[in-house]
């Protein structure tokens, strides 16, 4: 049967398509055998190409899914992409391309990774402390060559070795960093010291862990602040000395920042200003320092706005009013200057400093007070020495006038009112030389009690005012001059009685007290009595209170001025201080400050207790010398001397009276006594000429007479030789009375 080629080609379509079915088999006598070989051998090599492509397929899907793997994709599926489209798609070009751009990233990122090494590096050099990588088991990963020289090692040292080998060395940190480090997985910081390695080194260790939260590696930098804590010891040093400088000092000190806020304050200035320190802090300086406006001074915001401007320099307010908190006012001196740098134009701030000087310059008011008393006693005893002596002259001429008035009633009542004007005169005289320089009280132990009630008593006598007494019966005793401080009790209840003119009470009370060596009043420490005189009248104004013991001020119209001055002057004669409180409408009290004396000293002077006697004036014959500059006094004590008895010769100075007084010893009628003026001015006063004297004759009897009737010399006149003392002016009956008891060595 012979095959058409329809059937041939039709044969080979399904072979083609069934590759396991054989070949076509027609035999070399038909006459399409060569078509049917020539068609086998197409199919022959339609199956070889068909096995190769399907091994190069397998191939390529093969390398494909190794790719795929190599990069973390699953591997394709057969039914995902069919041979065709896969030598479409090209898969591996792809691949190719994207491994390539893989590459380049990876190049780039190991470039990067250099980079950072490199920059790690170079940190790791160029960091200013030592640096220790650590493993999880303290092992030494990487180092730094600043650890190297901090700790002396060499890096052939480290190799193996844990940090506690190097670092610590034996002597471990409790606790250490890096187990508080794995105990906490946090950073930690601290400041150490290692025995074996002096100095103080900052440590911090820094944990690295792996994406699980896990530390890997411990970074370890330790910085030597050995010089840091130098510093700060320093500094803390120098705050501590500063601190102490401002506890020790009796300034007030306030620092401030550039907007006047305070910064600083000292425990001076908060009882100053009434501020604690932890109030006042961050608050304006102005609200703490409250200083009076005044016309002649600056107001806080004022004196600041200076202090804190550009070209500021120091300020200083020698005196302003400061305002507490509590609202009491100080007067104070006040410094401030600006904390400036060189670097900067403006201030940073301000330094203040204030002084408390309320008490200096009370103190200060008391020295002018009393500079201007001395002052005034320089005058006043030259004048009551004057007018002493022509009191002297007054007083003789008077007495000699009465003994030789016959019967005259009239002339002898003449005389006895020009005897008791002088006397009233030699009492203002008394007064003028309280203010006296060098004056001397002359002083004796006596009861307190009885001098202040007697005093009081005295002055109030014959006013409408009564007095009551608060004397303690254990009141100490004191030495003073009963006269003047007498004097003083009167003047202070007399003041008092004017004072109230309709009358009232006045309160006059003493007290024993105790004062230490820092007592207010600045008066020597010891065992004082304290006198006070209360009365209930209109008070002193605020205005007059410094000024009411200066000479001559009064705010009375038929005032001299004179009474509390004198007070003044007598009080601080005897170590002693007088006071004054008072208030508008609510009376004044004077407190007197006198010191105690020793109780077993008390004993009264036969010539304090006993009255002056008035003895018969009968004649005499000794021969007596006196001395007087005065020609008026001479004459007129000649003439009393002669009228008692006396024989008188007279000396004009202290040559003259030891020129007599020698030629009479060699003459052999010496004299009984010499009276001498103790100042001659311009030539030998009676002290010079005792000294002589004495020499001359141990025994010699002299008076010492004078003007200045508070002289020391008229005090204490036995020390200086003289048997008595006959102060100017001077009657006719204490003239006699003196020659007397001298002549005669009575007690005196």
């Amino acid at each position: 049967m012979r095959m058409t080629m329809e059937k041939l080609l039709q044969s080979a379509r399904y072979i083609k398509e069934n590759p396991s079915i054989p070949f076509l088999p027609l035999g070399s006598d038909n006459e399409l055998a060569p078509v049917a070989d020539f068609i086998n051998e197409l199919l022959q090599e339609n199956r070889l190409l068909r096995q190769d492509n399907e091994t190069s397929n397998h191939y390529i899907r093969q390398k494909i899914d190794q790719l795929l793997q190599v990069i973390g994709t699953i591997p394709l599926r057969p039914e995902e992409l069919d041979n065709v489209s896969l030598i479409q798609l090209d898969p591996i070009g792809i691949i190719t391309e994207s491994f390539s751009q893989i590459l380049d990233h990876q190049r780039q990122t190991n470039d990067q990774l250099e980079l950072a090494m490199d920059e790690t590096q170079a940190i790791f050099k160029s960091v200013g402390g030592g640096l220790l990588v650590l493993d999880a088991h303290k092992k030494i990963i990487a180092h730094n060559h600043t650890l190297e020289q901090m700790f002396d090692i060499k890096e052939a040292q480290i190799c193996g070795l844990t940090c506690s080998d190097i670092i610590c060395k034996g002597s471990l940190l409790e606790p250490c960093p890096f187990e508080e480090l794995l105990q906490t997985g946090r950073t930690v910081s601290r400041v150490a010291c290692f025995k074996v390695q002096p100095g103080h080194y900052n440590i911090v260790a820094t944990p690295v862990k792996d994406r699980n939260n896990k530390i890997v590696r411990v970074v370890i930098l330790y910085t030597d602040i050995t010089e840091l804590m130098a510093t700060k010891e320093a500094v803390a040093n120098e705050k501590e000395r500063l601190a102490l400088t401002l506890r020790s000092i009796a300034e007030g000190v306030v620092a401030t920042d550039s907007d006047g806020g305070i910064t600083l304050m000292n425990k001076v200035a908060e009882e100053l200003t009434g501020w604690s320190r932890g109030e006042a802090l961050g608050r304006a300086v102005c609200q703490i320092i409250n200083i009076q406006k005044k016309e002649e001074t600056d107001s806080c915001p004022d004196i600041f706005k200076k202090i804190l401007s550009h070209n500021s320099g120091f300020k200083r307010v020698s005196q302003t009013t400061l305002i507490s908190r509590n609202g009491q006012e100080r007067l104070i001196s006040l410094s401030a200057a600006p904390i400036r740098k060189e670097t900067q134009s403006l201030p940073s701030g301000s330094i203040l400093v204030f002084r408390d000087i309320t008490q200096e310059k009370k103190m200060e008011l008391k020295i002018i007070n009393a500079q201007r008393i001395e002052s005034l006693g320089i005058v006043a005893g030259g004048i009551a020495h004057d007018f002493n002596n022509l009191l002297t002259a007054i007083l003789g001429n008077i007495s000699l006038a009465k003994l030789l008035v016959d019967g005259n009633d009239k002339i002898v009542t003449l005389l006895n009112h020009t005897e008791q004007a002088s006397c009233r005169a030699k009492n203002l005289t008394n007064q003028l030389l309280t203010f006296a320089k060098g004056g001397a009280p002359v002083t004796t132990l006596t009861s307190t009690r009885s001098l202040i009630e007697e005093s009081a008593r005295f002055s109030s006598s014959g006013s409408n005012i009564t007095c009551h007494f608060f004397i303690p019966d254990n009141l100490w005793h004191i030495k003073v001059d009963e006269g003047q401080i007498g004097q003083v009790i009167q003047n202070l209840v007399i003041n008092a009685v004017q004072a109230m003119i309709n009358g009232g009470s006045v309160v006059i009370g003493a007290d024993n007290i105790i004062l230490d060596k820092n007592n207010e009043n600045s008066l020597r420490a010891g065992r004082y009595i304290k006198i006070y005189v209360k009365d209930s009248g209109e008070g002193i104004e605020s205005q007059h209170l410094d000024k009411i013991f200066e000479p001559y001020f009064t705010t009375k119209e038929t005032g001299h001025g004179l009474g509390l001055a004198i007070c003044y002057s007598i009080i601080k004669k005897h170590d002693g201080l007088i006071t004054v409180e008072s208030e508008q409408g609510t009376g004044s009290i004077f407190s007197l400050y006198l010191p105690a004396a020793d109780q077993q000293l008390f004993e009264l002077s036969g010539q304090e207790l006993q009255p002056e006697k008035k003895e018969s004036t009968l004649p005499r014959h000794d021969k007596l010398l006196v001395m007087d500059d005065e020609a008026i006094i001479r004459d007129i004590a000649s003439q009393m001397l002669n009228y008692l008895g006396y024989s008188v010769e007279l000396a004009s100075d202290g040559q003259e009276a030891l020129t007599k007084y020698r030629q009479a010893v060699k003459q052999g009628v010496p004299f009984a006594a010499v009276i001498m003026d103790l100042t001659i001015p311009g030539g030998m006063g009676g002290k010079e000429t005792m000294e002589h004297l004495l020499r001359m004759d141990p025994e010699i009897k002299a008076i010492v007479s004078s003007g200045y009737a508070h002289d020391p010399i008229m005090a204490d006149f036995r020390m200086h030789g003289f048997k008595g003392v006959l102060p100017k002016p001077f009657s006719m009956d204490k003239l006699s009375n003196i020659l007397k008891r001298v002549l005669n060595d009575s007690d005196y």
